[in-house]
């Protein structure tokens, strides 16, 4: 990836409060704000076009909790198997084992901060290990909702190796 010097203009409380972040990030001024304006160039530019509504966490946790453990299944399955397929095309022009894995990391983790994502990736699978603060019903809707989006894109199903409260670990075949 090549770069470009440019010149910007920017309020001294943006600059403040990005150099506050930088350093509570261990990260350079540049870094973060080339990370800023890459997210939204990739990312929440388009899926704005979407539709995303946003709710604290707590609410949601409340509303999850309302909902039996059954209904939570189905509906991973039912939003796994429709809504990402066309938000993987809009973002990344392609349905592939490695589109689907920018969509986990960029989407999943980076943009709706619905879990945090880990890969480590050997000669015959992937593992991703996935992890969150939501409760079991939120791993239960996670699980079924991954499980339902490799099977409907690219029809391969994951091996789930472990699902706590806060975590799930599958592993995916690279052949």
């Amino acid at each position: 990836m090549s770069s470009e010097t440019r010149t910007f203009r920017l309020d001294n409380e943006i600059i403040k409060y990005l150099e506050q972040e930088a350093k509570k990030q261990g990260a350079t001024l540049n870094g973060l704000v080339c990370r800023i304006l890459r997210n939204y160039v990739r990312i929440e530019s388009k899926i704005k076009q979407i539709g995303i509504i946003s709710l604290f966490r707590d609410d949601f946790i409340n509303i999850l909790n309302l909902i039996d453990e059954n209904k939570i299944s189905e509906l991973g399955i039912k939003i796994g198997n429709s809504i990402p397929k066309d938000i993987i095309l809009l973002l990344f022009g392609e349905i592939s084992m490695n589109s689907l894995r920018q969509f986990l990391s960029l989407v999943l983790h980076g943009y709706l901060n619905w879990i945090n994502v880990n890969e480590v990736e050997n000669e015959d699978y992937i593992e991703i290990r996935a992890w969150h603060n939501m409760g079991n019903k939120w791993s239960i809707f996670i699980k079924n909702f991954i499980e339902s989006l490799f099977i409907s894109t690219i029809n391969i199903k994951p091996r789930f190796k472990y699902i706590s409260d806060s975590s799930i670990i599958f592993t995916i075949n690279k052949n």
